[in-house]
């Protein structure tokens, strides 16, 4: 009776520690486990991560047969370029409004926001515009001189309509600007040929405002809105104007 006690005290001693121990190990185990199966799926992910931007790399690329000769460029559609005419700089500035709120966090306002609400998305929209409203872009536009204006001492005021690479379409409103007349002689004799084509090169400064009530475009979307209360409007300085080269009765006058 006494060996069969002892026995039971010894299992208690010995026998339950040994059985945590199992336990420890098991659950050790399993930590083990879930550590490496983490560490395969961060491998898998990273590895479809590398494989989709291999894919979107190559997706992007033009595909040409082998050993077949380069293609020729075709021409791009304006409204696609980066500042090609004046849909394509509203899309510019539209994108980049955008990224650069979403960036900074700053939720698009809503009809139903209270007045704090508004004010912090109204400031933070303000300090965008102001810093846009500080730099100037190049541009490069081809369309059609539609009417003369004004002559203001040595310059000459006119009205630009971007047009489509067929010459069928515009492209956005109609551009007032303004020239040296020096600068485009062909001013007083082209003007009045509808198939001429014209070049303009020129700097665009923004002109971009803060309309704290203009949450949507309104009935004639005018002025356009970049964003939520921010208006769209610009200035051309233009430096170069001059009939394109293939155009109608424009080759021999072209600006060397």
């Amino acid at each position: 009776m006494k060996f069969i006690l002892l026995y039971a005290i010894l299992f208690v001693l010995i026998g339950h520690p040994a059985a945590a121990q199992m336990e420890n190990q098991t659950e050790a185990q399993k930590l083990q486990e879930i550590q490496a199966e983490n560490l395969k799926l961060r491998d898998e992910l990273a590895a479809a991560q590398k494989r989709i931007k291999e894919l979107e790399t190559a997706a992007a690329k033009p595909i040409a047969p082998p050993n077949s000769p380069t293609p020729a460029p075709i021409q791009a559609n304006p409204a696609a370029d980066f500042m090609g005419n004046p849909i394509a700089v509203l899309d510019f500035f539209n994108k980049k409004f955008a990224q650069d709120m979403a960036k900074k966090r700053v939720a698009l306002p809503q009809e139903k926001d209270n007045k704090a609400t508004r004010q912090v998305y109204l400031a933070k929209a303000k300090e965008w515009l102001d810093a846009i409203n500080r730099t100037t872009y190049s541009i490069d536009w081809r369309g059609r001189v539609i009417e003369l204006g004004a002559e203001n001492g040595p310059n000459q005021e006119f009205e630009f309509q971007c047009i489509s690479p067929d010459n069928k379409s515009n492209y956005g409103r109609v551009t007032f600007a303004s020239i040296l007349k020096s600068n485009a002689p062909q001013l007083a004799t082209k003007v009045t040929e509808k198939d001429v084509i014209w070049k303009m090169s020129a700097t665009l400064e923004p002109l971009l405002e803060l309309d704290p009530e203009m949450l949507e475009p309104n009935t004639f979307d005018n002025p356009p809105l970049v964003g939520p209360c921010v208006t769209f409007k610009y200035k051309l300085s233009v430096g170069r104007l001059y009939t394109e080269k293939n155009s109608t009765h424009g080759a021999a006058q072209e600006s060397k």
